[in-house]
């Protein structure tokens, strides 16, 4: 048994060994052949003759034989440095072709764009990695020192990249090369102290995570957000898009949740999501029923951080008015009217809470039998009649080309305090 254990053991080494064998033979030949094509499109270039669309069909041919030949793991460690050379040239000859195309506007493979410079960069990377370093006249020390330079430089191509497949709705493709440019250096150490991005990582997050909302992709847009929202100047758009995003997966409760705790901690710059979620809370108050109380508590939060956020009060007033509570609303209309002074639909409400009042008195008035009870009900009517005056006043001004939205009221005003040629204007008017 323990020499027919020991047999097995030399057949398998020996097996190994041929195995190793033919690997390294078939990695040889693919690093020679794309060698052999690596030299015909280096000559061209040196001859400074254009690439051709074969050339270029060359070069990836080139690119598939040395790519199997690096990862079939035949070769030897000490030509592992020539290997990614290879590797590294014949994505850097489409690169520079890409790019000459780019400047002279003329149509190019953007998809191949993205591919070929991550092929390329991972190259110099490997060739860095792989290659000691020999100084002297003789050396490759400055050789190395132009490879880590362009390695450095390439950073930026994974924004145009990125948006190169965001053009194409290769949308995972896209947030892959934002991320590399992103993470740039972690990925590429070698360039940790040179690499300098033209944008911020702030900024890059922030085109992302449009990218991801434009392809749905909702859970990297949620990754994103936090770095996203840092970009200033587009903080406000990102906060709106993040919005809308729950509203695209239907999740009313989430936008309402995600809208609260924005307006909270700054009610002032988020005035527009403040009346959006007013309108959200009054609605959802109108179909729960008369129990129902979203919309109050909210705008009192907001009034607490901050008393002068005009919208919030407003919602507070309408909220009071619906109930009919008329003198809760008018309070907060007059206070609305102290926050925006040339409001006119503060002044008009605080006009109409006392119109209403009045309109509600003076119905009662024929039911008072007793005739002194009823005469000081007529007049308190003609009173409060007269309180509405200066607010409709107040409106007109802000409103003086527009008659349809304060001469019905006025003249109605007018009449019942006998102000009757007021009232003639008001008629005129309408």
């Amino acid at each position: 048994m323990a020499l027919l254990l020991s047999v097995g053991t030399i057949m398998g080494q020996a097996v190994d060994k041929a195995a190793l064998k033919l690997l390294q033979k078939e990695a040889k030949a693919q690093m020679a052949e794309a060698q052999k094509i690596n030299e015909a499109i280096t000559a061209k270039i040196n001859e400074k003759t254009p690439l051709t669309d074969q050339d270029i069909a060359d070069c990836k041919k080139g690119l598939t034989y040395i790519r199997k030949a690096i990862k079939g793991g035949g070769i030897a460690e000490n030509k592992l440095g020539e290997a990614y050379k290879i590797n590294a040239d014949l994505a850097q000859h489409p690169f520079n072709n890409m790019l000459n195309k780019a400047v002279n506007k003329e149509p190019f493979d953007t998809a191949f764009f993205y591919s070929n410079l991550k092929e390329m960069t991972d190259a110099i990377q490997g060739e860095l990695q792989h290659t000691k370093v020999t100084k002297g006249e003789a050396g490759n020390e400055n050789y190395l020192k132009g490879k880590t330079f362009n390695l450095a430089q390439c950073g930026d191509y994974f924004i145009y990249a990125a948006q190169f497949m965001s053009e194409i709705g290769k949308y995972d493709k896209a947030l892959e090369a934002f991320e590399t440019a992103m993470n740039y250096t972690k990925i590429y150490p070698e360039v940790a102290d040179k690499a300098k991005l033209r944008i911020s990582n702030e900024q890059i997050a922030y085109y992302a995570f449009h990218t991801a909302h434009e392809g749905k992709l909702y859970d990297k847009m949620d990754e994103l957000y936090d770095q996203a929202v840092q970009f200033a100047e587009g903080a406000l758009g990102t906060k709106q898009v993040k919005a809308s995003s729950y509203l695209e997966r239907g999740d009313s409760t989430a936008w309402a949740g995600y809208v609260r705790d924005l307006t909270l901690q700054d009610p002032s710059s988020s005035t527009d999501f403040i009346q959006m979620l007013i309108s959200y809370y009054l609605k959802k108050d109108k179909e729960a029923g008369p129990d129902s109380n979203l919309m109050m508590p909210y705008v009192d939060e907001i009034l607490a951080k901050d008393p002068n956020i005009y919208i919030a009060q407003y919602g507070k007033a309408f909220k009071f008015f619906e109930a009919e509570k008329y003198d809760e609303a008018f309070e907060a209309y007059k206070r609305c009217t102290e926050i925006q002074e040339d409001s006119y639909d503060s002044w008009y409400q605080c006009g109409l809470c006392k119109y209403r009042q009045a309109l509600a008195l003076n119905a009662t008035v024929s039911t008072i039998k007793n005739q002194t009870e009823a005469k000081k009900a007529l007049e308190k009517t003609k009173s409060i009649f007269g309180e509405a005056i200066p607010f409709f006043e107040k409106a007109r001004e802000c409103a003086p080309d527009e008659p349809q939205k304060w001469a019905f009221e006025l003249r109605q005003c007018y009449s019942v305090t006998g102000q009757a040629a007021k009232a003639a204007e008001m008629d005129k008017l309408l």
